[in-house]
């Protein structure tokens, strides 16, 4: 609340273009005081346990993760949320495809934020995508069965969808049991909405492997 009032201060458009995600990296990779590590990482890998401290923040450069927020990709810090008071991690964050990432100490990160005079501003910013992410997430429960795999799927498209002509394609790491899972639905409903998807021409019945097309024109510009 406190720092929502602050935030008041100053220009909305100015704190976005400066305290950005990707400013943030830059100023990182530039620091002579911070030393971050490549890694290229498989998937079904943990990178933060619940309940664990984690000593690391992370910053996916390609791929995708899943933990009880969403899924994140490129361009997504991982680990801030603990960063000031060093809790422990409230949510396990596993990769769901190979992964490349920037591994940072949290204590560099955190010596250089505490140096910046406006460096809050980054980690409000990024706590703000995060709460924005779960409260979209659990939106989609609101929603009846048909309603909320259409949505979750559409937001999917918008994040990480590949478009192939007339169709926009999710990425093979999306099956059919992980989105049931997201979408909070049982396989078996989910292969009963699929083929209501499919009368629908929401969903294309190019499925020979098994991957989610869907019709480009059902999905919003984001």
């Amino acid at each position: 609340m406190y720092r929502d009032m602050l935030v008041e201060l100053y220009d909305k458009n100015i704190i976005e273009k400066n305290f950005n995600s990707s400013v943030f990296l830059e100023n990182l990779l530039l620091s002579d005081h911070i030393h971050p590590k490549e890694l290229e990482i498989d998937k079904k890998q943990t990178l933060i346990e619940a309940g664990v401290h984690n000593e690391n923040i992370y910053f996916i450069r390609r791929g995708i993760v899943s933990s009880s927020l969403g899924f994140m990709g490129k361009g997504r810090f991982l680990g801030l949320d603990t960063l000031v008071m060093n809790d422990k991690s409230l949510c396990t964050i596993q990769t769901i495809e190979p992964c490349e990432l920037y591994v940072f100490e949290k204590l560099e990160v955190m010596e250089y934020l505490f140096s910046l005079q406006e460096g809050w501003l980054f980690l409000y910013l990024i706590e703000k995508e995060e709460r924005n992410l779960l409260l979209k997430n659990h939106s989609f429960l609101t929603l009846k069965g048909l309603e909320r795999i259409e949505a979750v799927l559409i937001d999917l498209a918008q994040d990480f969808g590949i478009r192939e002509d007339d169709m926009i394609v999710l990425p093979k790491s999306f099956s059919k049991k992980l989105i049931a899972e997201y979408a909070n639905l049982s396989v078996n409903t989910i292969t009963i909405l699929i083929k209501e998807l499919k009368k629908d021409h929401f969903l294309k019945t190019r499925t020979a492997n098994n991957l989610f097309y869907i019709n480009g024109s059902k999905v919003p510009m984001k």
